[in-house]
């Protein structure tokens, strides 16, 4: 009676584990459930890292991840990333130029991340007189997660047309405003000197007064001219911002829409003419210009982790 009693309870007992099992699986894969387990999984990859427009943020390219970015039809740009702390930006700047860009950045405590990289650019095709040859070796700190981050770096940057190296001081942010949409920006300036060619001066005697090239002539005579190059002052300033829209059929692809702005300004100097006169001139600029940009990941580069997790809870509901 005893075996006939515990016999009947084991079968209750696995009938009513089975019937409870079969609920839950299928509470699982009700769609509020499903969606409320899997939609934070496929919403971490949203965010198409590496970049926020050109500056390099603290959140690189996902190791193994190979990312091509166009921005506004001339620069055409490939990121990889060799580990989870190295990554290395490559590109041509149609029609003229060609950059590398390596990084290491590393995570120093949470939501905080260091980085160290380099930019070098040179020119394709050009004469000597014309050539381009620049670098900047930076370091900064990026505060903020994955979605939501700040980040501010400091450079040193030389190039063969300024007279000296100089400071460049960048700000980045980027911030989440829905599951697909982003608000992405930077800023770069950099103070320093700049060398304004072949400026015509007049040449003076020993008491810096004009020489004329007549001197039998001194109502109608013009002034004798030397050709110089100066060394001024300037300040430079980039700024870029962007709203960031990525497919939701396609978390691999993005375009960016935004309003970019270029300024120089600084370094008065004067030029003077073969008869006396005089202009008062600066290196000043302003250039506002769209800003669009193209981001395409080749292929799908989820943790493989998460891709099995998402197919578990599809599939078979855990």
């Amino acid at each position: 009676m005893k075996l006939y009693w515990g016999l009947l309870t084991l079968t209750f007992t696995t009938l009513f584990s089975s019937i409870r099992g079969n609920f839950v699986l299928a509470d699982s894969l009700s769609p509020e459930k499903g969606k409320a387990v899997i939609l934070p999984i496929i919403e971490e990859v949203k965010l198409i890292g590496g970049r926020y427009i050109f500056m390099q943020s603290g959140y690189p390219v996902e190791k193994r991840t190979l990312q091509y970015q166009n921005f506004n039809g001339v620069l055409n740009d490939v990121q990889y990333g060799f580990t989870n702390n190295i990554s290395v930006a490559a590109g041509v700047v149609l029609p003229f130029y060609a950059y590398v860009a390596p990084q290491y950045s590393v995570e120093v405590a949470p939501k905080q991340r260091l980085i160290v990289g380099d930019i070098f650019a040179n020119s394709m095709f050009l004469s000597d007189g014309n050539s381009l040859t620049t670098n900047m070796v930076f370091g900064g700190y990026t505060y903020g997660g994955i979605h939501d981050h700040l980040t501010a770096a400091l450079g040193i940057w030389s190039a063969n047309f300024l007279p000296s190296t100089s400071m460049m001081f960048q700000l980045g942010g980027c911030k989440r405003l829905s599951p697909a949409i982003y608000v992405l920006g930077e800023l770069w300036y950099s103070p320093g000197y700049q060398t304004m060619s072949n400026v015509s001066k007049w040449q003076l005697d020993e008491q810096n007064n004009p020489i004329l090239e007549d001197p039998t002539n001194p109502l109608g005579s013009p002034y004798l001219l030397d050709y110089k190059n100066l060394v001024v002052g300037r300040k430079s300033i980039y700024a870029n911002v962007q709203f960031r829209l990525i497919s939701n059929k396609n978390p691999n692809k993005s375009w960016s829409l935004g309003v970019m702005y270029f300024a120089n300004w600084g370094g008065k100097y004067t030029e003077e003419g073969r008869f006396g006169e005089v202009r008062k001139l600066n290196n000043q600029f302003n250039l506002p210009l769209p800003s669009i940009s193209f981001i395409q990941r080749i292929g799908d580069f989820r943790p493989v982790n998460d891709l099995k997790k998402v197919d578990r809870i599809l599939h078979r509901g855990f």
